[in-house]
């Protein structure tokens, strides 16, 4: 009876706990079974990250692109202002005290952060960076806009040196570093040569409400300082997701300085 009884109440306890919901969410990664192959199969919400004929997911590799002489240097106000530097577990992001701002077709969108990925996530005409920053914004209706710069090895990086000398974290339990001031549009190159598709967030749940503007321009930094964001990153790229007839538009070229920057990419 004793035995009967201990049976009833342990099936009546598991019962009782397999009742509750799990707020837990799995931690999506890079690699193995919580890698992008799997990522909409981790979390309802992410289900846009999985593969589909008629998604708009980012990055994708940038070519064949249309000229629109529409298309005018980006409308920024950036100024000089503190940031906090963290490691999340997938990036290094530096979250702004205020934001500035950034204008597409009157519609404002606010600085939220910016983060890094090693190696670039968009190519351009099949050439990968060694590494990529997002400059992510935000507007009132929640959708993003997000500036990304891609980068190759060459003169060191004045802008990346002032977050390596404030001290990049190196893990997630590390307190947060704070940059007194920082200019994020010492970050960008020239912000007149962009090519810019309509497309998703690179992480999860890949939302498909983002502007994105890819500067033409690469820039430099040093192998120095490429190993070490390299060291803290690893491999946080997303692989190229399918174009599915998206068009990609650019600024029109003005000549041979064009034709310059980009033999030298």
């Amino acid at each position: 009876m004793k035995h009967t009884t201990k049976l009833v109440i342990t099936a009546l306890v598991i019962w009782i706990f397999s009742c509750i919901p799990s707020t837990a969410q799995e931690e999506f990664t890079y690699n193995g079974d919580t890698g992008p192959g799997f990522w909409s199969d981790l979390e309802k919400d992410f289900s846009a990250c999985a593969p589909s004929p008629v998604g708009h997911q980012s990055p994708i590799d940038i070519d064949a692109v249309i000229e629109d002489p529409g298309l005018g240097p980006l409308n920024l106000i950036l100024n000089k202002m503190p940031f906090t530097l963290i490691n999340n577990g997938h990036t290094i992001m530096a979250t702004p005290k205020y934001g500035g701002t950034l204008t597409i077709d009157r519609d404002v969108f606010t600085l939220s952060q910016f983060h890094f990925h090693t190696l670039s996530e968009h190519t351009v005409e099949g050439k990968r960076g060694v590494m990529e920053l997002h400059a992510v914004f935000i507007d009132s209706q929640n959708n993003y806009a997000v500036i990304g710069v891609l980068y190759k090895i060459g003169k060191p990086n004045r802008f990346l040196e002032k977050l390596i000398t404030a001290g990049l974290p190196k893990l997630t339990t590390l307190a947060p570093v704070t940059i007194d001031s920082l200019g994020l549009d010492d970050a960008f190159t020239d912000t007149s040569r962009y090519y810019t598709y309509p497309g998703s967030l690179t992480t999860p749940p890949c939302s498909e409400t983002v502007t994105w503007l890819v500067l033409q321009q690469w820039a430099d930094l040093s192998l120095e300082q490429f190993e070490a964001f390299r060291t803290i990153l690893g491999n946080d790229f997303r692989p190229l997701q399918k174009r599915n007839q998206r068009v990609v538009r650019a600024t029109t070229r003005r000549g041979s300085y064009d034709a310059e920057q980009s033999s030298n990419q």
